[in-house]
């Protein structure tokens, strides 16, 4: 999980580390009932990249395992308006959890099957 080269330098802790921090940005967001956007999202996330840098696989899967509780806590008191197609929270929900586990899954995807063990052969 630690190898770079997922996506550029990230490894797969990493990215996994990045959208813990955005499940948490939407778990922040859920407990205030409002959204404040982040300002300039390319240094929000190179701080919170920054932040995380020395943390083990294990830190990052435990971080990531409590922010995904506290985000299902969160979702489950959430005023049902939240989940109305167009509503602004349901787009952060939606970008923060099965957009971005979409999209960094395929490029994780897309990089370990650089590795796999289980090539294909022809004949």
């Amino acid at each position: 999980m630690a190898k770079p080269g997922v996506l550029e330098s990230q490894s797969v802790t990493d990215i996994v580390g990045h959208i813990t921090t955005w499940e948490w940005e939407l778990v922040t967001s859920l407990d205030r009932g409002s959204i404040e956007p982040v300002g300039n999202i390319d240094r929000f996330n190179a701080n919170a990249a920054d932040q995380k840098k020395g943390n083990t696989p294990r830190q990052t899967v435990e971080e990531m395992e409590q922010v995904h509780r506290s985000l299902r806590d969160q979702l489950a008191k959430a005023p049902t308006a939240y989940f109305e197609p167009y509503d602004p929270v349901r787009e952060m929900i939606d970008s923060c959890t099965v957009l971005h586990y979409q999209e960094h899954g395929s490029q994780i995807r897309i990089w370990a099957s650089k590795f796999s063990l289980a090539s294909p052969t022809t004949e």
